[in-house]
């Protein structure tokens, strides 16, 4: 178990005040793997918060989705950097 560095309402309301900016995101997978994207806050909801991905193609019919919750963010799972 980690520890706790931060409230759920503080990195709620840090997640809230990013809504529409650019970011870049650390997803820890396990065993050493990490994934990173490139997206957008689309939306917050009370437990969860969704990220746009940002599409490398010119296909713009589908651009995918993520939703992580707040605690991924809080046990240091998913790692968010504004982009500036």
């Amino acid at each position: 178990m980690r520890k706790k560095t931060q409230s759920i309402e503080a990195i709620k309301a840090k997640i809230h005040a990013m809504l529409g900016k650019d970011i870049n995101m650390s997803v820890c997978r396990g065993r050493k793997r990490v994934s990173q994207y490139a997206g957008t806050i689309e939306n917050t909801f009370p437990s969860v918060f969704i990220v746009r991905l940002k599409s490398k193609e010119k296909d713009t019919e589908r651009i995918p989705c993520l939703s992580y919750s707040y605690n991924d963010v809080l046990c240091g799972e998913v790692r968010i950097d504004e982009v500036s």
